[in-house]
């Protein structure tokens, strides 16, 4: 049976960068299992059961390199309800866990920085120790140089006395005993032997300079790539830092226009229920003036009724003079109405 697919963030699940090192991605591991773990955190089986697998595979060098192969394609392939589902589930946003990634980001590129540093020192107190040695070497060994040749220096100034004028002049006073050939010979050897040594010596003096040399241009290309490497994460630093910054400025921004937009809307709803209870108000008090007019206008035919009534059973003939008063039924409905209200 084949194995399924993985369509997980596991970069995302533990909140860690795709650079982050094992031991970064261990401790986010203990974190967020503290966290979600069922015993403290009730209903988070989901959450804790995909930092436990994105963690197996993160951790093993050979997953986490195989997943490295199919990571490219796992982001694009995820529908957006399943990247917002466990985003949901871990209780943070796109934009806590791009913050929380460049936050150990800065903290892993500082932890270079720092190990690089002390690196650095170590191999510069290696070098430090070997050149004592190879400069106290140098030092002998051209002091026997020295030695060599203020011996040869005596001996030509002792050829050279032996072959001069003066010697020559001088010889019938002083009366020096003739050179046998064994000491002639034993001088030549020693002279040899002195040539020998000086040549030797000053191949080994060239053999230790050129070994001081190797282990100064070694710690000075070491130095050159450790500042280089210093100054690349450094503006990594800061690069990371800036987004922080921007970010952070933006949800700021974002923040500002969320409370303005909140304020316009309660004016808005403030303005609207005014204007609605005006709207009501003028709608209450033009029911009351119509109520008040068909009041009226039934108070008058009433009134007229009641006086056609008392006509008719008045006992009078249509000719007599008690006729009722053409002017009280011409009344008008309204200020007959409002009279009778008054």
């Amino acid at each position: 049976m084949a194995p399924s697919a993985i369509t997980e963030d596991y970069y995302k699940i533990l909140e860690v960068s795709q650079s982050a090192t094992s031991e970064l991605t261990r401790k986010s591991y203990l974190r967020l299992s503290l966290t979600h773990h069922p015993d403290r955190n009730t209903g988070s089986n989901q959450a804790f059961q995909l930092i436990s697998q994105a963690y197996e595979t993160l951790s093993n060098k050979t997953k986490r390199q195989e997943y490295d192969l199919l990571y490219p394609k796992i982001i694009p392939s995820r529908p957006e309800s399943q990247r917002t589902q466990t985003s949901q589930s871990f209780g943070s946003t796109p934009a806590d866990a791009e913050a929380s990634q460049d936050t150990a980001q800065i903290a892993t590129l500082r932890r270079t920085v720092t190990e690089r540093a002390a690196q650095l020192r170590t191999r510069v107190y290696a070098f430090e120790t070997a050149t004592f040695e190879l400069h106290r070497n140098i030092r002998q060994v051209e002091k026997s140089i020295e030695a060599l040749n203020s011996i040869k220096a005596a001996d030509l100034a002792e050829q050279a006395w032996n072959n001069s004028w003066g010697r020559w002049l001088l010889s019938p006073l002083y009366k020096q005993a003739e050179e046998s050939r064994e000491e002639i010979e034993r001088k030549d050897r020693a002279r040899q032997e002195r040539r020998v040594e000086k040549d030797l010596k000053e191949r080994r003096l060239e053999s230790l300079r050129s070994d001081l040399r190797r282990e100064e241009s070694l710690l000075d290309a070491l130095k050159k790539e450790s500042k280089a490497a210093d100054l690349r994460d450094d503006q990594a630093i800061r690069a990371i830092e800036t987004r922080i910054s921007d970010r952070a400025a933006r949800e700021r921004v974002a923040r500002a226009m969320a409370e303005w937009e909140r304020r316009e809307r309660m004016q808005r709803q403030h303005r609207e229920q005014q204007e609605r209870q005006a709207q009501e108000a003028w709608a209450r008090l033009r029911k009351q003036q119509a109520e008040a007019e068909e009041a009226a206008e039934v108070a008058r035919k009433q009134e007229n009724e009641r006086l056609r009534r008392a006509y008719a059973h008045s006992g009078f003939d249509h000719g007599g003079a008690h006729q009722t008063s053409p002017r009280l039924v011409a009344q008008s409905p309204r200020s007959y109405g409002m009279s009778t209200l008054h």
